[in-house]
């Protein structure tokens, strides 16, 4: 297994991103003030570090979140969600194939929002739960999920934007399996380091579809189709 490189270029531009936020004198805008409703999907690969190997993990999800704004530059939400699971190369058969739910804290940070460019700082925490069964076997997977990210988004038009967002996660969690197989075994991330990018189009003043794509931790993409209120 390949050891972790940490990318220096991702922390010069987490510092940069933070330095902006504090030495560009931003001003609010109104759309930021209304409830964000959203529908999700997102298929995508990542990797399971377990104590003496690594599986790759294929993951398809369909959520909701939603958003409550607290004032022009902080807002909060929550998230849930149903996750399908694949680990083909996990011996345990019961492993290979789970399902199940996840549930999510979401919290954002708009310190600079412009008509031309918006800057905005998340931190997401989301517990994860999936089981299998197969022939008597059983296998229960169970992580905390913690990603920060800084995003940029650019509004070269009224109803297009484009985004760029460098993100660092962590993950903590245990594979249970019981049946022929007992054992419980921790996992983490294999990578913590990671990419966002994609574009949002605006549908109404307050509709939006956005897609989006990942490198880094996760391979993949996902759908948005978003509503504020």
């Amino acid at each position: 297994m390949k050891p972790k490189r940490h990318n220096p270029l991702l922390h010069i531009f987490l510092c940069l991103i933070f330095y902006l936020s504090f030495s560009i004198n931003a001003y609010p805008a109104v759309s930021e003030n209304l409830i964000e409703f959203s529908l999700s999907t997102q298929s995508h690969s990542s990797n399971f570090k377990f104590p003496t190997t690594a599986y790759e993990v294929h993951s398809d999800q369909l959520g909701i979140s939603w958003y409550e704004p607290f004032s022009h530059y902080f807002q909060a939400g929550l998230e849930v969600g149903y996750i399908e699971m694949s680990q083909l190369n996990n011996p345990v058969s019961s492993a290979q194939f789970t399902s199940g739910q996840y549930a999510g804290l979401l919290l954002r940070f708009l310190p600079v929002t412009t008509s031309s460019l918006s800057l905005i700082l998340n931190l997401d925490y989301r517990y994860n739960r999936t089981e299998g069964v197969n022939s008597g076997q059983n296998s229960q997977f169970a992580w905390h999920e913690t990603v920060f990210s800084s995003e940029i988004q650019f509004h070269p038009v009224e109803l297009v934007s484009f985004f760029v967002a460098a993100e660092y996660q962590l993950v903590n969690g245990e594979q249970r399996d019981s049946g022929d197989i007992n054992q419980i075994k921790p996992f983490s991330e294999a990578q913590q380091e990671g990419y966002r990018y994609g574009l949002d189009l605006t549908a109404n003043r307050t509709g939006i579809i956005r897609l989006e794509g990942f490198s880094g931790f996760k391979d993949g993409v996902s759908l948005y189709f978003k509503r504020k209120f």
